[in-house]
């Protein structure tokens, strides 16, 4: 009787499955853009290697390099890119932005507006405080009391500022580093 650990063993066949989706996964780390991948959790051999594919156009050619950077990602920490690629690709994204400049919004004063600051600065700590309360305060000032008798100035006002806001969000969320 032999005493194997089927656990730590796995088939030539799921070995061949899992480099074959490290190689898509390549393959999508190849069609990104440079600043994407800036933001992921990637080594340095890895990186010039995405660099070097931007310049491979042959069919053959990309497909040999996307083995190579296949073998590169079961030689580093594939777990953790692919994690953040799923929060790289994250649907609720724009939702949960959208629902801190609502709750923002729904505050009678900016004070009462810190609770969601402090949220947003917990998940996104490279943000700027001072400017968020600022841009906070600003749009919670430009806010319109009545729609109905408000002008269209007050209301370009209004949905200026929160564009304001809105985008400060947006540019902390695309330049904050997935790991």
């Amino acid at each position: 009787m032999t005493e194997y650990n089927d656990d730590l063993l796995t088939s030539k066949t799921q070995q061949k499955r899992d480099d074959s989706a490290l190689q898509e996964l390549g393959l999508s780390l190849m069609d990104m853009k440079p600043a994407e991948r800036e933001r992921l959790p990637l080594g340095d051999e890895l990186k010039k290697a995405l660099d070097e594919a931007a310049r491979i156009n042959h069919h053959e050619a990309r497909r040999r390099h996307a083995q190579y950077i296949g073998r590169l990602m079961r030689e580093s920490n594939s777990e953790q890119i692919i994690q953040a690629l799923e929060a790289f690709h994250d649907p609720f994204r724009q939702q949960r932005l959208t629902n801190w400049v609502e709750q923002i919004m729904a505050c009678d004063q900016p004070r009462d507006a810190e609770s969601t600051l402090q949220q947003v600065l917990d998940f996104f700590p490279h943000g700027d405080r001072q400017q968020l309360r600022n841009l906070s305060r600003n749009a919670l000032k430009a806010r319109i009391a009545d729609p109905t008798t408000a002008s269209a100035a007050e209301k370009d006002k209004f949905k200026r500022e929160r564009r304001k806001l809105m985008s400060y969000l947006n540019q902390l969320d695309k330049t904050a580093p997935l790991y």
